[in-house]
C-alpha cells in the first residue's frame, strides 16, 4: 500500500503551527481496518512532533542511518486522557490500517501471534491399497468421524477442522502501514512483553506452530499505551501507580525499545472548547465543568502522590472521556425536562460520582457549588 498523497500537517492534523511549516505527512488509502476519524480532536505540537518522527522511522530509505531506529511508541499517562484515542486519531487521518490488542495478566504469546482452533470439516484421502491393517482401520475411524463432523455441519452450519488464526500481531505483520495498538501493555507479565522484543526489533517472524517466516510489512509500527512508565511510577506527575491494579513493573530491556510520549489531560480552556463543539454545551456550563475537572485532579492520587497537601485526597478523577459523558448525560437528562441545576449533578453521579466514598462526593460536590456560585 502506497501513500496516495503527501499533505501539509494542518490539511491532515489540524494543526497550523511554524514547527510544521515544511513537513508534508503521507496520507494513505483507507482500509476496513482504518479507525474512522473524530472532528474536533485536538493534537498537540509536542505530541505529534514525536509521533511525526516515529512514522517517518517506519519510512527511511535503507542505510539512511547506518544504525537501526525504533519503529516503537510508548504513550503513558493517567487512565482516560487519550492515550489510545491519541494513536487511532493518527491512524485515521492518515489512513492507516490499526490493529488494536486489550491487554491483561492474562494475556499469552497464543493471543498476541495466533493459534490453531477448530473451524472446518477436514476432507480426507481414501488409505493407498498398500496400507497396513492397523493403518486402514485408523483411516476408517476417521472418515467416521469425518463422515459425522459433515453431518452435524449439514444441519448445523458447524463443523471442526483446526486451522492456525493468526493473532493481531501476525496480522499487522502481514499488512503495509499498519499500527499495532498494544493497550494497557504495563498489564502484561514481562515475561510476555520479552516475547515481543523480535517484533519491536523488526526481525522476521517465525511462526513455531506452523513454520511459517513473516517479514514484517513495510511502514508497519508498534504502538504501546500504559498507566504506568513501566517503572512503577504513574501520571504526568509521578502519582500513585497503586491505583492502577493489575500493572507491573516491566523488564528495563523491553522498556528500552520504545520512544516515549508522557502525555495528560487537556488544559482547562482546550477541554471547555471540547465540551462546547462536541456536546453543545453553552459556554458558562463548558466553562465551570472544565474548571471541576481541573480542580479534582489537583486531589487525585494517581497524578500527585501528595495530593492530600491540597485538600481531601482522591483515588479517582474525572477524565476527559468521562468529563464529556458528563456533558452528553447532562443534555438528555436536560432534554427529559428535569432542572438544569439537578441535572448537572444527577449526570455528574451518574458518570462516575456515586463510584466514590461519602467523603469523596461530598467534597467534589462542595467543589462545585463553590463553582457554580461564582459562575
Amino acid at each position: 500500500m502506497q501513500a496516495i498523497e503527501k499533505k501539509p500537517v494542518k490539511d491532515v492534523f489540524g494543526l497550523d503551527d511554524p514547527a510544521f511549516a515544511k513537513t508534508q505527512v503521507k496520507v494513505f488509502a483507507s482500509t476496513v481496518d482504518t479507525p474512522a476519524i473524530v472532528d474536533g480532536f485536538k493534537f498537540t505540537v509536542e505530541n505529534l512532533r514525536r509521533m511525526m518522527v516515529w512514522a517517518a522511522a517506519a519510512s527511511l530509505p535503507d542505510n539512511f542511518f547506518k544504525a537501526n531506529m525504533k519503529k516503537n511508541l510508548m504513550i503513558f499517562g493517567p487512565t482516560g486522557c487519550g492515550k489510545t484515542e491519541l494513536v487511532k486519531q493518527f491512524a485515521a487521518r492518515t489512513g492507516r490500517p490499526l490493529f488494536r490488542m486489550q491487554c491483561s495478566e492474562d494475556t499469552d504469546q497464543a493471543q498476541l501471534f495466533g493459534s490453531w482452533k477448530l473451524c472446518r470439516p477436514i476432507a480426507k484421502e481414501e488409505p493407498g491399497e498398500d496400507a497396513g491393517i492397523l493403518e486402514k482401520g485408523i483411516q476408517g475411524i476417521a472418515k467416521a468421524i469425518e463422515k459425522l463432523a459433515i453431518s452435524i455441519k449439514r444441519n448445523t452450519g458447524v463443523g471442526p477442522e483446526m486451522t492456525f488464526v493468526d493473532g493481531p500481531v501476525l496480522r499487522w505483520a502481514r499488512t503495509p502501514n499498519a499500527i499495532l495498538v498494544l493497550d494497557e501493555s504495563d498489564q502484561l507479565l514481562p515475561t510476555v512483553s520479552m516475547s515481543l522484543n523480535c517484533v519491536l526489533d523488526g526481525d522476521d517472524i517465525v511462526v513455531p506452530e506452523t513454520g511459517e517466516r513473516i517479514k514484517i510489512a513495510p511502514g508497519a509500527l508498534v504502538a504501546a499505551t500504559a498507566n504506568t512508565n513501566g517503572r512503577g511510577s504513574a501520571g504526568g506527575n509521578g502519582g500513585s501507580a497503586s491505583l492502577y491494579k493489575g500493572t507491573k513493573r516491566q523488564n528495563i530491556a523491553s522498556m528500552d525499545r520504545y520512544f516515549v510520549i508522557n502525555t495528560t489531560y487537556l488544559p482547562e480552556e482546550e477541554e471547555k472548547q471540547l465540551l462546547i463543539n462536541q456536546i453543545g454545551l453553552p459556554d458558562v456550563a463548558a466553562t465551570a465543568m472544565a474548571k471541576l475537572a481541573g480542580k479534582v485532579r489537583s486531589l487525585f492520587l494517581g497524578l500527585n502522590e501528595d495530593a492530600g497537601a491540597n485538600g481531601e485526597p482522591l483515588e479517582f478523577t474525572i477524565t476527559t472521556r468521562n468529563l464529556l459523558n458528563w456533558g452528553m448525560s447532562y443534555r438528555l437528562f436536560n432534554v427529559t425536562g428535569m432542572d438544569s441545576k439537578i441535572a448537572f449533578t444527577e449526570a455528574l453521579k451518574m458518570t462516575l460520582l456515586d463510584f466514590g466514598s461519602a467523603a469523596e462526593r461530598k467534597a467534589v460536590l462542595d467543589l462545585w457549588e463553590t463553582i457554580v456560585a461564582d459562575s
